[in-house]
């Protein structure tokens, strides 16, 4: 009866596994969903934020201005590794709005992102 029940409970974890699947890619990706009659195009997209000197100050006042802007999805603004990876509705923002809403938090003189 204990293998048979190790038997399924080992079963079980292994199906589990199975069916995770992998990581993102932090890379731009376009989805579209339709909503009534206009698309929903979602992009994503990483920035590199020069500036920052403190993850609960600079990097959270960065990502709550971020997900306070009509259009985007999501926003996570990593403060080790000076990004924000940041999802949002591209007919609504582009890039360019992105950067502003980054660039003028603050002040408007404490952050630049960086293009390449």
């Amino acid at each position: 009866m204990k293998k048979i029940v190790l038997i399924v409970v080992f079963s079980f974890f292994l199906s589990n596994c199975a069916n995770s699947s992998a990581p993102e890619s932090k890379q731009k990706e376009k989805v579209s969903k339709e909503e009534g009659t206009t698309a929903l195009q979602t992009e994503q997209i990483t920035l590199k934020i020069e500036g920052m000197k403190c993850p609960h100050g600079c990097a959270a006042m960065i990502e709550k201005n971020l997900k306070n802007t009509q259009g985007v999805k999501e926003a996570e603004v990593n403060f080790d590794t000076k990004t924000a990876v940041i999802s949002y509705d591209s007919h609504k923002l582009s890039i360019k709005n992105l950067i502003s809403v980054i660039e003028n938090t603050n002040g408007g003189d404490a952050y630049t992102v960086v293009t390449e």
